[in-house]
């Protein structure tokens, strides 16, 4: 091998991986420091592209489930109305079973007929009063579509006296409250009925929730095989770099030997 000044290739070839163990070294610092496999779209675009499409179903599955999530708060305040008034055809049903009794005098059906009154007041009451974000689901909503994938949608049945079919029950007469017993039997179905309903449907909302937290759990933990940094392999490939930097640098002051050799002997 020959001895020469202008060129060593052992020196550029050392300074070559010296380059290339450093911006390897600096990307292991930038992954540890981030705990991230994929900072930028260079690190892997195939990857990256893939990770972004998880993580933006993720996000829908969020949002899909705080919509159906605002539907049971519906159903629940739907319910929780239909519950009053539940209550009240009860004691309208009681007090029309007391006037049915030949026994009483007018006067004592009179009181009667004026409790009866004030409870069929307090339905109107509970369906006008009834509310979640301004709309007032005892009026009868719906069908509310929940803006998912699905197709999920809220229904509730109007709750009123009229709808319930016992608006101007009059409780004073014997007569009238033997009237009023069937009425009332109709309107407790009803109420029932439409509870029910909104039973089934909290179930289907809360099943949808179910699987939509599932399957948004399932995919960030995809999203993290492809996103996040295995921290041990990450630690062990910093520590190849490292010593491999050491060495390069070193074989750079060795290779260096060559033309310094022959500068000595134009020197004698």
């Amino acid at each position: 091998m020959g001895l020469r000044i202008n060129s060593s290739s052992p020196a550029l070839e050392a300074q070559r991986q010296i380059g290339q163990r450093a911006q390897e070294l600096t990307r292991n610092f930038e992954g540890l420091s981030s705990a991230l496999r994929i900072n930028r779209a260079r690190d892997d675009a195939a990857g990256l592209a893939i990770a972004e499409r998880l993580r933006a179903d993720v996000r829908q599955f969020g949002r899909e489930s705080s919509n159906i999530q605002s539907g049971i708060g519906l159903v629940q305040t739907a319910e929780g109305g239909l519950e009053a008034q539940q209550g009240a055809v009860s004691r309208l049903q009681e007090l029309a079973l007391q006037a049915s009794n030949g026994t009483l005098s007018d006067d004592q059906r009179a009181a009667i007929n004026a409790e009866a009154q004030q409870l069929l007041g307090e339905i109107d009451q509970v369906s006008d009063n009834t509310e979640f974000n301004g709309i007032a689901p005892l009026q009868g909503v719906g069908p509310i579509n929940l803006g998912v994938e699905g197709d999920l949608e809220v229904e509730v049945q109007q709750s009123n006296t009229a709808s319930l079919g016992i608006a101007g029950l009059d409780l004073s007469t014997q007569a009238g409250a033997q009237a009023a017993l069937g009425n009332i039997e109709g309107a407790s179905q009803a109420i029932a009925q439409n509870r029910a309903s909104l039973g089934a449907q909290q179930n289907t909302f809360e099943s949808a929730i179910a699987v939509r937290e599932n399957t948004a759990l399932n995919l960030q933990e995809a999203e993290s095989r492809i996103r996040d940094l295995d921290i041990a392999s990450a630690a062990i490939e910093r520590t190849r770099n490292q010593v491999l930097l050491q060495s390069a640098t070193s074989s750079l002051l060795q290779g260096n030997i060559v033309p310094q050799t022959a500068a000595r002997l134009l020197g004698g």
